[in-house]
Formats: C-alpha cells, sequence, structure tokens
C-alpha cells in the first residue's frame, strides 16, 4: 500500500480508500493459533481476535486487532464470526469482554444464541 493512496481520517490518521481496504482485505490469511485466531497479510501478522475459557461451557473474547490500515473493511467482522462459528460448533456461550466484540453482540442478533449475558 502506497502512502499516497492512504486518506486522513477526522483524528488525523491516515486510512485506505474503499479499493484500497477490498484489496487488503483479499490478501490476508487467518489462522488459529491456540486460543485465539490471526491475521498475516504481506508483511506478517496484521490482526488478531483472543478468547479465553471462562469455564468448561464459556469463552471471553478478550481482545481483538487490527492494524489500522486494514480497518475499515470486513476483517475484523470475519474473525469474530470464525469464533462465533467455532463456539457452536463446540457448544460454548460467548462472553464479548473486548469493546469492538460487545459492540458487534449489540448490533447484531444473529449472535444471540451464542451471548453469555453474566449479571
Amino acid at each position: 500500500m502506497n502512502v499516497n493512496e492512504l486518506h486522513p481520517n477526522e483524528s488525523g490518521e491516515v486510512e485506505p480508500n474503499a479499493q484500497e481496504r477490498e484489496r487488503a482485505d483479499s490478501q490476508v490469511e487467518i489462522r488459529k493459533q491456540g486460543t485465539s485466531f490471526v491475521v498475516l497479510g504481506v508483511g506478517g501478522q496484521v490482526g488478531e481476535i483472543t478468547y479465553r475459557l471462562a469455564d468448561v461451557d464459556t469463552w471471553v473474547i478478550d481482545h481483538t486487532f487490527l492494524d489500522p490500515r486494514y480497518r475499515g473493511g470486513n476483517i475484523a467482522r470475519k474473525l469474530l464470526d470464525i469464533v462465533v462459528e467455532e463456539a457452536r460448533a463446540e457448544g460454548k456461550k460467548i462472553i464479548p469482554s473486548c469493546s469492538y466484540a460487545l459492540t458487534q453482540f449489540k448490533r447484531n442478533s444473529e449472535y444471540a444464541d451464542v451471548w453469555e449475558k453474566r449479571a
């Protein structure tokens, strides 16, 4: 990605345009590593989602990160969906403790079946 193809946002950070985000989305590989999934881009790891066991039936998504150059597309959502699919397959519930996962769980009813809402 060329610096000339990046555009500053309101906070002055540079972000890729839509075409660059699409290209970035297609040039990544997602791999499972223990209780995380990592996103590998051209220069190495560019993102991850991690979770931990709360108990035998429950996972806590505790961290989601994506390099700013790869944000704005659907990579973070793909990561979340992979964890959710794995939880469903294993009959687990999820506590979304990181802000990204919690926001997505609140916005999308498709996660309701795995959302463990503890008091």
